[in-house]
C-alpha cells in the first residue's frame, strides 16, 4: 500500500455509499435503458467493495507499508465543503431530498477525491507506476464525465425553486474543476509517455 493515500480511498467509500443510497432504492438518476436496472448499481456495488478492500489494506493487513506522515491532506477540506454545497444545490430528480442530496454530495466529493492522492505524490521521494496510471485513469474518466455533463446539465435545473435553477451549472462546475486540479498530471503523464520514459519519473526534475 505505499504510496496510495488512505485520505482518498476513504472519500471514494464514502462517494460510493452515498451514490448506493441513491440510486438503488430510487431511479431519478438512472438511465431510462436496461442499464439502468442493473448495470450502474453493480458497477457502485464493485466500486464501493473496491475501495473498501483497499482502505482494510491500508488500515490492517498493510498498515506498515502507508507512512501516514506524506497524507496529510485534511479531510475537513473535502467533506464539509461538497456537503454544504450538495445541500444548497442539488437537484430533485429522486423526489426525495435526502436521496438527492446524497446523489449531489457523491457528485461533489468525487471531484476533488484526488487532492490527497495528488499531494501525497508531491511529498513523496518516489511514486509507483500503478498509482500514476491509476491517476490517468481517473483523468480519463473525469474528461468523459465532463463531456457527459456539458450536453445534459440542463435535466437537472428545477426553475420552481432559485438556488435549483442554477444546479445543472455547479455540476459543470465541479465537473471542470476537477480537471483544473489534475491538468499539470496529466501534462506531466502524457510528457513522461511522449518520452518514453516510466511514468515514476513524472516528479523527476527533469520532467518539470
Amino acid at each position: 500500500c505505499k504510496g496510495v493515500s488512505l485520505i482518498m480511498s476513504e472519500a471514494y467509500v464514502v462517494v460510493s455509499i452515498c451514490r448506493l443510497c441513491s440510486i438503488i432504492p430510487y431511479e431519478g438518476y438512472l438511465p431510462y435503458d436496461k442499464s439502468g436496472d442493473w448495470l450502474y448499481q453493480t458497477v457502485e456495488a464493485v466500486t464501493f467493495c473496491l475501495a473498501g478492500s483497499i482502505v482494510y489494506l491500508i488500515r490492517v493487513q498493510f498498515a506498515e507499508t502507508y507512512d501516514p506522515t506524506l497524507d496529510t491532506f485534511k479531510r475537513v477540506y473535502l467533506f464539509p465543503p461538497a456537503l454544504v454545497l450538495a445541500v444548497l444545490f442539488h437537484p430533485s430528480l429522486n423526489a426525495f431530498m435526502p436521496a438527492d442530496i446524497c446523489w449531489t454530495f457523491a457528485l461533489y466529493l468525487e471531484s476533488i477525491t484526488v487532492l490527497p492522492q495528488l499531494v501525497l505524490f508531491q511529498k513523496a521521494a518516489e511514486v509507483e507506476d500503478f498509482t500514476v496510471h491509476f491517476l490517468a485513469g481517473q483523468a480519463l474518466s473525469k474528461l468523459l464525465s465532463f463531456l457527459f455533463w456539458v450536453s445534459s446539465f440542463t435535466e437537472l435545473n428545477d426553475d420552481s425553486s432559485h438556488l435549483k435553477s442554477y444546479v445543472g451549472y455547479w455540476v459543470i462546475i465541479m465537473q471542470l474543476l476537477q480537471l483544473v486540479i489534475m491538468g499539470d498530471f496529466i501534462y506531466q503523464y502524457i510528457r513522461c509517455l511522449s518520452k518514453g520514459v516510466s511514468v515514476s519519473n513524472i516528479l523527476s526534475s527533469e520532467m518539470v
